[in-house]
C-alpha cells in the first residue's frame, strides 16, 4: 500500500469531489421517507445502500447513459437495497429529488473531513474541487463552512462538461497552472472520478467511505482509503519521498 502513495510523491494540488467523498447523503431524511411509506428500513442499511447505488452508477456510465438516467440509477439501486418496494419506487424516488432541487441531498460533511482538507492544506498542499453539480457546489459548501479551504470549485453546470470527461479536470490543472501529474483527484466512484481522471493524467486516490468496492476491484496503483484521516497519512508519506512541498503554499520552486 505505501508503494501506491509513493506514486503521488510529486503531486502538489489535491482536488476533491464533492458528493460521497466531502460530503454525505442526509440518510436520516431518506429513512424517514421510507418509513412514512411504511418500510422498516434495516439495520445496516446505508453501507449497502451506497454499494448498490455505486453498482448501478458504474454500470450506467459504462453504458453512456445520459447524467439524469445516472442519477435516478443511482437512487432506485439506493432505495431498493434499503427496502423501498417497486410499487412505492417512483414515490419515494420523487420525494428524494424534489428535497434534492429544494435544499440539497448532500449536506453534511463526512466524519473527519473537515480536517482532514484543513491538515492538507496546512501541510502545503493546494487544495480544489471538481463536481459534477447544478451550479450549486459554491454554494453549497459555503453552508458547511468549507468553502475557504479550497482555491477553487469547478462546477460542471457552469463549465458545460460533466465527469468523467478528462476535459474538466483539466480545467482544474490549467487553473492551478500545474501539470495534470502534478495533481491528485479524490472520488469515490470508479468509473467517474477514478477512471475518469486517470484518463485526463491525474493521479486517482478512490476514497470509499462505505466499503463499496472489493479490494480486486481497485487497480493497482490506486490508492484507496475508508477513513478520511487516511488521506493525511498517504500524502503525508508521499511527501516525505520528495521533500518538495513549501509549509505555506505548497507551489513548485518555493524552496
Amino acid at each position: 500500500m505505501r508503494a501506491r502513495w509513493r506514486a503521488l510523491r510529486d503531486v502538489r494540488a489535491l482536488i476533491f469531489d464533492l458528493g460521497g467523498t466531502v460530503l454525505s447523503i442526509d440518510h436520516a431524511r431518506i429513512a424517514s421517507y421510507l418509513q412514512e411509506e411504511g418500510v422498516v428500513v434495516p439495520e445496516g442499511w446505508v453501507p449497502r445502500a451506497e454499494r448498490a447505488g455505486r453498482v448501478r452508477l458504474d454500470r450506467l456510465v459504462r453504458e453512456g447513459a445520459s447524467g439524469s438516467a445516472q442519477w435516478r440509477g443511482f437512487f432506485e439501486a439506493f432505495l431498493h437495497e434499503a427496502g423501498a418496494p417497486a410499487e412505492r419506487m417512483n414515490t419515494l424516488f420523487e420525494r428524494v429529488a424534489e428535497f434534492h432541487h429544494r435544499q440539497h441531498l448532500w449536506n453534511r460533511p463526512v466524519p473527519g473531513a473537515r480536517e482532514a482538507i484543513t491538515a492538507l492544506g496546512h501541510a502545503g498542499y493546494r487544495l480544489a474541487v471538481v463536481s459534477n453539480s447544478d451550479g450549486r457546489a459554491e454554494w453549497l459548501l459555503g453552508t458547511v463552512g468549507l468553502a475557504r479551504e479550497f482555491e477553487f470549485v469547478v462546477d460542471s453546470a457552469e463549465v458545460g462538461y460533466d465527469k468523467p470527461d478528462p476535459r474538466i479536470f483539466q480545467i482544474a490543472c490549467e487553473r492551478f497552472g500545474l501539470a495534470p501529474e502534478r495533481c491528485a483527484y479524490l472520488g469515490d466512484v470508479m468509473t467517474i472520478d477514478v477512471e475518469g481522471s486517470a484518463r485526463a493524467g491525474l493521479r486517482p486516490i478512490l476514497v470509499d467511505h462505505y466499503g463499496s468496492y472489493a479490494a480486486a476491484e481497485v487497480p493497482a496503483e490506486v490508492p484507496r482509503v475508508v477513513e478520511a484521516s487516511e488521506i493525511v497519512a498517504g500524502m503525508r508519506a508521499a511527501s516525505s519521498e520528495s521533500g518538495e512541498i513549501d509549509p505555506v503554499d505548497g507551489r513548485e520552486g518555493s524552496r
